[in-house]
């Protein structure tokens, strides 16, 4: 269960599975999968992705692991995307961060700004040492925001049944867990 996180401009809670249409809308989208799997990319069904869903919804990461709906303040009934923090394919040993948007909500900061409060929680929460993003080489806007965030390349990973250029960010030195 992961617990719910604020920012400036954003609520991060816990996804549900009222939501799934939001995400159905976000992933039905060929822009918005583009850089995921080329399985998820080319064989998108909307009918098994909401049993998928509802699926992964109910997978229990552990405290403080999972996926989380961003919707912004102001409009909390807006759907803006989700982050993730979870075992890369479920089961790590790396811990993955994850963001997806609308492209509706592209361009905005809004990835960024809600890696930042999930990055933060990683480290200063879980205690973290490390965390790491996935992404397609050719996903230029993701590796942005993964820079902006301290991340550092660090080679390839295979996962989720492709390669994937991994990224890693190291816990702030000196930074201790919350108690």
């Amino acid at each position: 269960m992961v617990p719910d996180l604020t920012t400036a401009r954003l609520l991060l809670r816990q996804r549900d599975i009222a939501e799934i249409d939001d995400y159905v809308a976000m992933d039905g989208d060929l822009e918005v999968r583009r850089h995921i799997t080329p399985e998820f990319r080319d064989n998108f069904d909307a009918d098994a992705y909401r049993v998928a869903l509802a699926e992964r919804m109910a997978r229990d990461f552990g405290p403080g692991f999972g996926h989380w709906t961003l919707r912004s303040r102001v409009a909390p009934h807006g759907f803006l995307g989700m982050a993730i923090l979870m075992p890369v394919e479920g089961r790590g040993p790396e811990i993955e961060i994850g963001w997806r948007l609308p492209r509706s909500a592209w361009g905005q900061g809004h990835a960024s700004e809600a890696a930042r409060c999930v990055l933060d929680h990683a480290f200063a929460t879980l205690g973290l040492e490390d965390v790491v993003a996935l992404i397609d080489p050719q996903n230029s806007r993701s590796i942005a925001v993964a820079a902006k965030l301290g991340f550092s390349a660090d080679g390839r990973r295979a996962a989720y049944g492709t390669e994937f250029d991994l990224y890693r960010c190291r816990h702030p030195p000196g930074s201790r867990k919350n108690s």
